[in-house]
């Protein structure tokens, strides 16, 4: 495998510079990012606004709310779908209100992959949801991954030739960087010894707005609140930050140009230490938008975008590793990014300070929508 040139210039040196900078700092104070760069503040904001602006960039900030300490548990799902009943199976997984990502998707067969935040004390009753689409004959089979808080992927230079200001694909150097990574996981793939919710009604409100933009001023958000913008920096200070609510902010791009595809990959391992080699070599290159452990394994949930000629060699990269027994095994479904739906936490469910979890109500809606077909 030779280095490869990827993609005409989509983004500037300074681009990358500004993207890997808000990886680190978080996006709600530009002054201090600006500072860290050593530019103005207006040439900071035009860039941005060009990068938000542009289709194929697409840049965003997200609140990566920290799931484990609201008491809730993540869970991904794989369901093939009978054929036919793509769009029922589609329509079905959101018939659980917990749900934060739902999306078609294709590989063996085709189907959806889901990803949800269930209230722990519910896991059992979340898996009987999952196993009646089977039942109602809309799935063939279905799989679910319980796992960690997901650490998202930051924008780096790493990997982005800045005199040809293009991204370069380094698989080669990627396989010999396992070998010497870290084995220390960062805390969000640790799997964690309780699910203890620490949250109120304020703190799951400012969480849901921060995901959806994390730019979002304390102003606004206590606006919507009736509180006032003191009682909002409070809380976010000493709740949600203060209680490890937020893992931080993730940045989030389209950052190559050619034709690019989306992948969820669920890769094993033959014990914890190549485990965690993988994972940290992971987190700092522009392909990856997530990781997770999966519970009870030596496994690794991870959602990547890359090129389509890339993907095949980072195929060929698993299978060497697979050969010198660094991966077990893996398999990956393609995310079709026509049909997806998005939402942040289920924050409507939470009253008194708890999660209402209405399993009955559940299986009651996915009984209506199968017959209405």
């Amino acid at each position: 495998m030779q280095l490869e040139l990827a993609m005409k210039k989509l983004l500037t040196n300074l681009d990358v510079k500004i993207l890997e900078t808000m990886s680190a700092v978080g996006p709600r104070n530009l002054t201090k990012v600006a500072e860290a760069l050593g530019i103005r503040r207006e040439t900071l904001t035009f860039r941005m606004r060009r990068m938000a602006s542009n289709p194929q960039v697409f840049l965003r900030f997200h609140a990566s709310v920290y799931h484990t300490n609201l008491g809730l548990k993540k869970a991904v799902v794989f369901a093939d779908a009978v054929p036919g009943r793509e769009q029922v199976l589609f329509e079905c997984l959101k018939a659980n209100g917990f749900w934060l990502y739902v999306g078609r998707s294709y590989g063996n067969t085709e189907g959806c992959d889901a990803v949800y935040a269930v209230p722990v004390e519910h896991c059992v009753e979340f898996e009987e949801f999952i196993y009646e689409l089977k039942r109602l004959n809309v799935a063939r089979e279905v799989k679910v991954f319980w796992s960690t808080c997901f650490q998202g992927g930051r924008i780096t230079g790493k990997w982005f030739d800045k005199e040809k200001e293009k991204w370069v694909f380094l698989w080669d150097e990627w396989v010999k960087e396992i070998r010497n990574a870290s084995t220390r996981l960062p805390y969000t793939l640790v799997e964690p010894d309780a699910f203890v919710n620490h949250a109120d009604a304020i703190d799951v409100f400012m969480l849901k707005e921060l995901e959806k933009d994390a730019t979002t001023s304390l102003r606004e958000i206590a606006a919507k609140l009736d509180i006032t913008p003191q009682c909002a920096g409070v809380h976010l200070k000493n709740h949600i930050v203060g209680k490890g609510l937020l893992e931080g902010y993730q940045t989030f791009v389209y950052p190559f140009e050619a034709p690019s595809d989306m992948f969820v990959l669920v890769v094993s391992f033959y014990d914890y230490e190549m485990m965690a080699r993988f994972a940290n070599t992971l987190l700092d290159k522009p392909f990856v938008i997530m990781v997770g452990k999966i519970f009870g394994r030596y496994a690794l949930i991870t959602n990547i975008c890359l090129p389509r000629a890339e993907f095949r060699k980072f195929i060929d990269a698993l299978s060497f590793l697979a050969v010198v027994k660094i991966v077990k095994d893996y398999e990956y479904i393609n995310q079709d990014l026509r049909v997806r739906s998005k939402q942040t936490i289920s924050y409507e469910f939470f009253k008194e300070n708890t999660w209402v979890y209405d399993h009955k109500g559940h299986l009651m809606a996915l009984e209506k929508l199968v017959n209405k077909q």
